[in-house]
């Protein structure tokens, strides 16, 4: 009905969130389009937009890289919606290397000098005019009152003073740290003392795939060429088409016509035809190249069994029978035993993250002391795998391996890996050092006789055709300017080297290095799918329906001169954005440099509350302070309480937990919307309440305030364990005394040897058997019953189970094979073994926890074991309570059906006196 104040709400809800879709430039996606088809950029937008309805203040929002996936016409939407935020009151941390969305921000932080481990200092902080060396004007309220101040937290420099410089390698730890402004890349590139060049020339083809008809999705029959041996770039506008039809159209089926598999239908069209004029299609994302940290970059590229080579063949390796398998870290006797050749080991933190703690026994360096004794030219194979891609060069030029290790090392430092240390484990790389990686493999293909790649070599079409077609999807994500310019090169030595490019991108640095440009629109979603232009860059920078060609024609435009330094917004930019620019951007471009967008004139530091009605309020309007202490008094029944909590705490928590997904909001209490016309100017809240009801038997004031769980975790990690029976404390113990310990046992009876594997932990744990088969193991011992491998069934996911695996059996007759046993148990469990006799009764031994008096030796200790909730922990005669109730003595779990914890619970309950329990006699409370 039309008023229905319901149904006016639903409506306004709906309308806020889409105009706020538009407004981050994601109008064209349907709504119910699948999130895991979106990209990244695309899901932090929608994110984003959750963030704009839940109007909070104080809350600092961190983005990384909010541009990706945004077309150069949409950035200025983006701008105008952070803006949007940051004059609400809030502060927006954003990590981005988009420069119309640098050159917007109020503060500046730059992180350098150089990558990997020349980086990691502080080389500018202040505002983009003091960057550029523009003076301070530019300085933004917040750190000129800063500076001004005397207490130490302000950035260190007066208002009219320039940033100010340290030398090389001096503390930049302090607030007020400044680097030499040479050193800043980021500069450089804003500044336009560094740009990336444009080619001389556009290279030519005369063969292409010809894709015919393509009509998936939003294309409409679109007819385009793919140029063959050239560096082709696909642009358009955010849901143009551009993933469809290189994605699902031209890669999919070119797939299929070289006989590959393909995990999806390929796109719909007439015909793809030409496939036959290349070797391959390779698509070369910024996905891992490894999960595990075993794989490393000497290990990808294949020379790692060339390095072992040289070290086994040296004459102490000889002596000692070192052969190459012994210089592995991944198998073979050399390793370390402890960590397996990891160089670290996990600790499991139980309720906190799990830790990785440097191996004690090798201290990270991943082999046994007699390998490492080995020196290669005064290095073990320990300090090769530390060196960098450029000592390595260096050394391996040396040594005269330069031919087998040095060229490929040679294209690594080429694409501006050099500072990635051989054995660093591939899992830590970032997307873009994964994707120059995998790069470097098809670049040594031909990287003799390759020319440089200056964009004037044509290459007969036999030879673009043999190459192969690489696709790339905005390969710039997460890149710096500097970054984009070994990216391009890197494009260029692989055209040279006779293969192709098609690149889908946003970055205009890329579009004018292209040789060819495919641009889709002219709009998206059912407005695009059209091919607007196909041509070199420079056809598309005249093409007035192309916005792609718009923001191109500025880029080539500046070709060949230095461009003006520019302060605040950067004005041709600004004012290519149109109505997609906010007025905030529009007034950077007009004021002088030094202007800062100020706060709005209504941005109140108070929490206004308008038209509050609920329970027995009467229609009342405040305004109540923010940064102050506020008192609320009135009689009791007043509505005190339902100003505090039911309307301003459940507005600020509802209000945040609307940032958040679906998926984490059903985990909380949604709290009512109350009956008031308008609240503003809510932060994140925290009620904390008189609690009227009274804790169970086992709350006290360390569980509570959760001490409790910090202190159990002390104990069990930092704690000195005592032998209950002689009262000294455990010690480690070595191999030879477990094994004649060992050996006494089977003079009396055989005895299994197992290692543990799984220690009271929930779960189906069939990945444990699977393990055991592929080592060779036949039998487990599956919570105190044996079980062959072969026959293992998956367990109950919500017990706890504990398993070991059968290593072999000593008796008597077999009482040489005990230490063989032995070690290889205790390689297993990690320093912990046990045996099972005939009997199944169960001995622990264990390297590092033995009573020196007895010889008793103990489990490693868990957490769990100090908390009176866990069964491993609690006293077994009151269940963790510390007192006995007469009446729960007498209630048994026979007499109910329950568990005698829920009888005990239950029991608790129906006394109100704690006078009624006794002491337990067992843990004496």
């Amino acid at each position: 009905a039309p008023n229905d104040s319901t149904a006016g709400m639903l409506r306004r809800e709906v309308l806020t969130r889409l105009t706020y879709l538009c407004d981050v430039g994601l109008g064209y996606l349907t709504l119910d389009r699948s999130t895991r088809t979106l990209s990244g950029g695309e899901v932090q937008r929608v994110n984003l937009t959750t963030c704009l309805g839940a109007s909070l203040v104080n809350t600092l929002f961190v983005m990384d890289e909010p541009s990706v996936g945004l077309h150069p016409r949409d950035v200025g939407r983006l701008i105008r919606v952070i803006h949007n935020l940051r004059d609400k009151g809030n502060t927006l941390l954003v990590v981005e290397h988009e420069e119309a969305i640098i050159r917007a921000a109020d503060h500046l932080i730059d992180i350098g000098p150089g990558r990997g481990e020349q980086g990691g200092e502080l080389v500018f902080e202040g505002t983009l005019d003091q960057m550029l060396g523009l003076g301070s004007a530019g300085a933004s309220p917040a750190v000129s009152r800063a500076s001004r101040g005397t207490s130490g937290n302000g950035l260190g420099h007066q208002p009219n003073e320039r940033p100010q410089t340290l030398p090389r390698g001096a503390s930049t730890s302090g607030r007020g740290a400044r680097a030499p402004q040479s050193q800043s890349l980021t500069r450089d590139y804003l500044s336009g003392r560094k740009s990336i060049p444009i080619p001389k020339s556009r290279r030519k083809t005369r063969a292409v795939i010809k894709i015919t008809g393509a009509h998936e999705h939003n294309l409409r029959n679109v007819d385009v060429d793919i140029p063959l041996g050239v560096f082709t770039c696909v642009t358009g506008v955010s849901g143009s088409g551009k993933s469809t039809l290189i994605h699902d159209v031209l890669y999919r089926n070119l797939l299929r016509a070289k006989g590959q598999l393909t995990e999806h239908e390929p796109g719909a069209c007439k015909s793809v035809s030409g496939a036959h004029r290349i070797g391959d299609v390779v698509m070369v994302d910024q996905s891992q190249l490894a999960r595990t940290p075993r794989s490393t970059p000497i290990l990808y590229l294949g020379l790692y069994d060339r390095v072992r080579e040289l070290f086994a063949a040296l004459p102490e390796s000889m002596a000692q029978g070192l052969t190459a398998s012994a210089f592995s870290f991944n198998s073979g006797s050399g390793r370390c035993e402890r960590c397996c050749g990891t160089g670290f080991e996990k600790i499991e933190m139980q309720f906190l993250s799990d830790l990785f703690v440097r191996c004690a026994e090798c201290e990270g360096k991943r082999f046994q002391p007699h390998v490492l004794r080995v020196k290669l030219y005064g290095r073990s194979i320990h300090d090769v795998l530390e060196l960098t891609v450029s000592e390595a060069i260096q050394f391996f030029a040396q040594i005269g391996e330069s031919e087998k290790l040095g060229d490929r090392l040679d294209v690594l430092d080429e694409v501006g890996l050099g500072y990635m240390r051989l054995g660093q484990p591939l899992n830590t790389l970032s997307g873009g050092e994964s994707q120059r990686l995998k790069l470097v493999a098809h670049l040594g293909e031909h990287s003799h006789g390759a020319g440089e790649g200056n964009g004037n070599v044509q290459r007969p079409t036999a030879e673009a055709s043999r190459g192969k077609l690489f696709i790339f999807d905005e390969p710039t994500v997460g890149l710096h300017f500097d970054d984009v310019a070994l990216l391009v090169k890197v494009f260029q030595r692989l055209v040279e080297s006779g293969h192709s490019i098609i690149v889908i991108e946003h970055n205009l640095a890329v579009m004018k290095c292209a040789d060819w440009i495919i641009d889709l629109g002219p709009e998206a979603g059912d407005d695009g799918g059209q091919l607007v232009v196909a041509g070199t860059p420079e056809a598309l920078a005249k093409v007035e329906v192309s916005h792609t060609g718009r923001y191109l024609r500025n880029a080539l435009g500046s070709a060949g001169c230095q461009p003006a330094v520019r302060g605040s917004l950067p004005r041709t930019l600004t004012r290519a954005y149109t109505d997609s620019v906010d007025e905030v951007a529009l007034r950077a471009a007009e004021e002088p440099s030094g202007w800062q967008p100020a706060l709005p004139s209504n941005s109140s530091h108070a929490i206004q509350i308008h038209g509050a009605r609920e329970h027995n309020l009467k229609n009342i309007s405040l305004d109540i302070p923010r940064d102050k202490m506020v008192i609320i008094t009135g009689l009791s029944g007043s509505g005190k309480s339902t100003v505090a909590f039911d309307i301003l705490f459940a507005e600020g928590q509802r209000r945040f937990l609307d940032s958040m997904s679906p998926y984490a909001r059903q985990f909380v209490e949604q709290l009512e919307k109350p009956d008031v016309d308008l609240v503003q100017g809510v932060p994140p809240s925290v009620a904390i309440e008189q609690r009227v009801t009274r804790g169970g038997g086992k709350s006290t004031v360390a569980t509570v305030t959760e001490v409790y769980h910090f202190l159990r975790l002390l104990f069990a990690k930092t704690g000195t364990q005592f032998c209950p029976d002689c009262d000294l404390p455990v010690q480690k113990q070595s191999l030879a005394a477990i094994v004649k310990q060992v050996e006494t046992a089977a003079k009396r009876g055989p005895l299994k040897v197992l290692a543990p594997l799984v220690k009271a932990r929930k779960g189906f744990h069939t990945d444990v058997a699977r393990w055991a088969e592929r080592q060779g193991f036949d039998t487990l011992f599956v919570d105190g019953e044996l079980i062959p491998v072969g026959q293992f069934r998956k367990l109950e996911r919500f017990k706890e189970h504990t398993i070991d695996v059968v290593v072999g059996v000593i008796d008597a007759k077999r009482i040489r094979k005990a230490r063989n046993l032995v070690q290889r148990s205790l390689e297993i469990g990690r320093g912990t073994a046990h045996l099972l006799d005939a009997k199944h009764r169960l001995t622990v031994m264990s390297t590092e926890m033995s009573c020196p008096g007895c010889g008793r030796a103990f489990e490693e200790l868990d957490p769990r074991l100090f908390s009176f909730n866990s069964p491993h922990g609690a006293c077994e005669e009151c269940g963790g309570f510390g007192e006995i109730w007469n009446r729960a003595k007498q209630t048994g779990a026979e007499e109910t059906g329950e568990s005698v914890l829920e009888n005990e619970v239950a029991a608790e309950r129906e006394f109100e006196s704690v006078e009624e329990a006794s002491e337990c006699p067992a843990c004496h409370g």
